[in-house]
């Protein structure tokens, strides 16, 4: 139990919220404050969670942070609301960030510019918002952010608060892209702290570099095959034409059940863990209600893919739809209850928006022949990045 005597804050604005990243403190808490809360709340994340030994899906090698930030130009925030007074809360916002300064040699900044994108639903028990206009400009203008089910609305305003604060009358789109997850087993979901203003914390704070994972962000109180589990990362690199690409993958895996489970992971994991229905029944403590018994609900699972290969919209459509291959890799089905959501962008070949573009755009892009080992990369990274959600919520 925490108290106030190891978490003297317990507001929303000041120390109850947190990021644990590379160069990043927790906000409002001292360091020894932290790790007592940390210890005390059961928070399990990590910045290099040790891949599982899965050889069939490690064929192409990894970069260097294993993460979505191996991609140039790629940041990624997490801001985790944790306190146990009045209410269970574990919860919190993920931001997944192009660089958009960098990526256009300081010609363009995050409102006007695009990168060539496409999103894709697998099973529609969910909700990204933004998607109609991704799919049919073929093109994402704006951060992703990641969050639980009733905090879309409050990021989705926040947002465009942030875009009419730092870039005013620049964003045409207008359309902010927030995914959710339901975490509704490990969090009170009638005590949402998450206000608009925690659209600007995250986006601003996102960094290159190692990504935590696990319970952290918007992974705080998720759960996929019934185990603790969030935020995964992976990355894959590729060569084409003689010349080195990566594709980055971020997952927010709350999805399928514990006997859905692929045996090769579900070995790997209890090698490293033990029994996996006592690390079950261990998770289960930490509901923030009494553990459902046999609850039909599937869980969902955001699937955010982001390269540096010159892709078409098209081709970017393709390769989220892989993303379902790398899901069914772990065993899930995607069940009825599911939400299922693949989004995938190129920060290769930016696109000017706004009011004075260039009416003729030219862009290399890769040919379609190309594409099955760009496939094959993706789908080993979605599958690990949910093994890596897996394993580091258990650190």
């Amino acid at each position: 139990m925490i108290t106030d005597r190891f978490y003297p804050a317990l507001s929303p604005a000041t120390a109850n919220l947190y990021s644990p990243s590379l160069n990043q403190g927790y906000q409002g808490i001292t360091t020894t404050y932290r790790d007592q809360f940390v210890k005390r709340s059961g928070l399990g994340f990590s910045l290099h969670p040790a891949p599982l030994y899965l050889p069939q899906w490690q064929t192409f090698k990894s970069g260097f942070n294993n993460a979505i930030t191996d991609v140039p130009g790629i940041k990624v925030g997490q801001l985790t609301y944790a306190q146990d007074w009045p209410a269970k809360v574990r919860t919190g916002v993920t931001s997944i960030v192009p660089d958009a300064s960098l990526l256009t040699n300081g010609q363009g900044n995050l409102a006007t510019t695009g990168f060539r994108g496409s999103s894709v639903c697998l099973n529609g028990n969910g909700e990204l918002t933004g998607t109609n206009f991704i799919n049919e400009f073929g093109v994402l203008n704006s951060p992703i952010l990641l969050t639980n089910t009733r905090s879309v609305g409050a990021l989705h305003d926040g947002v465009a608060a942030y875009f009419e604060k730092y870039f005013p009358g620049q964003w045409s789109c207008q359309l902010p892209v927030v995914g959710e997850c339901y975490d509704g087993f490990f969090n009170n979901v009638d005590h949402n702290p998450i206000q608009p203003s925690a659209a600007e914390t995250v986006i601003n704070q996102a960094k290159s570099g190692p990504v935590a994972q696990g319970r952290v962000g918007a992974g705080t109180g998720m759960r996929s095959f019934e185990l603790h589990a969030g935020i995964g990362s992976a990355s894959r690199k590729i060569q084409l034409n003689g010349k080195e690409y990566t594709i980055g993958v971020l997952v927010n895996a709350n999805h399928s059940r514990l006997s859905d489970l692929n045996p090769i992971i579900r070995q790997q994991l209890e090698q490293r863990f033990g029994p996996l229905d006592r690390l079950k029944a261990q998770d289960d403590l930490d509901y923030a209600h009494p553990a459902p018994r046999n609850s039909p609900r599937q869980g969902s699972i955001q699937v955010i893919i982001a390269t540096d290969i010159p892709l078409s919209s098209k081709e970017l459509e393709e390769l989220a739809k892989r993303a379902g291959l790398g899901i069914g890799n772990t065993g899930s089905t995607m069940g009825t209850t599911s939400g299922d959501f693949a989004t995938a962008f190129s920060t290769a070949n930016p696109v000017p928006m706004g009011s004075q573009v260039p009416a003729l755009l030219n862009a290399t892009e890769l040919h379609p022949d190309e594409m099955t080992s760009v496939f094959k990369a993706t789908v080993e990274a979605v599958t690990e990045a949910q093994a890596n959600a897996l394993v580091a919520s258990h650190n």
